[in-house]
């Protein structure tokens, strides 16, 4: 007689680290409405350095003060991501919270790609044919290190505060490699300090431009925000189909991202790409 496997509990897992939740503030929002259409929030943004006058306040031919129009907007749309499983057996109450536990598992990383690339329907993302591509690096491409203090330098002329580096997560050994990254607390940070997305992403450049075989799109941002729905579960009678007794075991969660001030791209360099 063969003997019948022994159940056992999974392995335990580690969460995701160093991605996209450790460098946003992440809302999880009481109000669920706003996942109806999206959001929208006023930054505070500065363009450094700030204009000066040498002349005095009483010289009637000193030049007019040049003040932006009006107070900037930022809007960000909602993500809708599924996770679950169909099952065959009713008597698995727990179908559902693996559902759940799913999501958990895929937000993150489902995120990071739409949110790169827009494939996710969402109307601002980082690869849009418009975000401006810094020291003409679209054609020549600059070293890492160069490119990292290039985004570092625009995240401060447009913010003034601190935002947020991305790179697509297979570059990560270059950062350290090259001392471009230390962790301060949940983050990894650049040089300057400004959290590091290390993003599950096919890493394209604006306009879904592919970067080279030895090559990496990078990106800066202002301040990033995520805000998400609750989980939306049915109830276990709702999720099973009568019809051939099988359970549909969804886990729903909606999600808007978006950033202040400062967006913009570079090309970098790399010296090989790993076997």
């Amino acid at each position: 007689m063969t003997q019948p496997l022994v159940y056992v509990d999974a392995p335990a897992t580690t969460p995701y680290r160093f991605g996209l939740f450790s460098a946003a503030a992440v809302v999880d929002p009481a109000d669920q409405r706003e996942f109806q259409a999206g959001v929208e929030w006023e930054p505070q943004c500065v363009d450094a350095p700030a204009p000066t006058s040498a002349a005095a306040a009483s010289d009637p031919n000193r030049a007019a003060m040049a003040l932006p129009d009006g107070v900037p907007s930022v809007k960000a749309g909602v993500i809708r991501l599924y996770a679950g499983l169909t099952g065959r057996s009713v008597a698995r109450p727990d179908l559902l919270e693996r559902a759940r536990r799913a999501m958990g598992a895929v937000e993150q990383q489902s995120l990071e790609q739409y949110v790169w690339t827009g494939e996710g329907g969402n109307d601002v993302f980082l690869a849009e044919a418009d975000t401006p591509v810094l020291a003409g690096s679209g054609a020549a491409p600059v070293p890492l290190e160069k490119g990292v203090g290039l985004l570092e330098e625009h995240i401060g002329d447009k913010s003034g505060v601190l935002g947020a580096v991305w790179a697509p997560r297979w570059t990560s050994g270059w950062f350290q490699g090259k001392g471009l990254t230390r962790i301060e607390g949940p983050r990894q940070v650049a040089p300057l300090g400004n959290p590091l997305v290390f993003a599950q992403t096919t890493g394209v450049g604006p306009g879904g431009a592919a970067p080279g075989a030895d090559e990496a799109w990078l990106y800066a941002t202002g301040p990033v925000m995520v805000r998400r729905s609750a989980v939306f579960l049915p109830k276990l009678p709702e999720a099973l189909d009568r019809k051939d007794n099988e359970v549909f075991a969804v886990a729903e969660r909606f999600y808007t991202v978006g950033w202040s001030c400062a967006v913009a791209a570079v090309k970098v360099k790399l010296p090989g790409v790993p076997a």
